[in-house]
């Protein structure tokens, strides 16, 4: 994960923005760790992200996918942008 975060992103913040703090109890050096809340709640989201995924890819194959997401690569670096991982 670490290899897709940039120097300019927060991942703490953006985190805190997201996730409930009964989820997370404080640990050693600044790390958290799940509650058992927390582990419920990331098992129900788990369950939730097969039809959330599918309603957006509903008749567009995997091939198709793959290959719209390859040009708009390409694109974006047309354009003169970045890709980042």
């Amino acid at each position: 994960m670490a290899s897709h975060i940039r120097p300019e992103d927060d991942p703490g913040s953006e985190a805190a923005e997201s996730v409930r703090p009964e989820w997370l109890r404080p640990a050693p050096e600044g790390t958290s760790w799940i509650t058992e809340e927390g582990v419920r709640a990331r098992l129900a989201l788990k369950g939730d992200a097969p039809p959330l995924r599918a309603a957006p890819h509903a008749a567009i194959s995997e091939e198709d996918y793959v290959t719209t997401v390859k040009a708009l690569r390409r694109f974006v670096r047309n354009a003169g942008g970045t890709i980042t991982p």
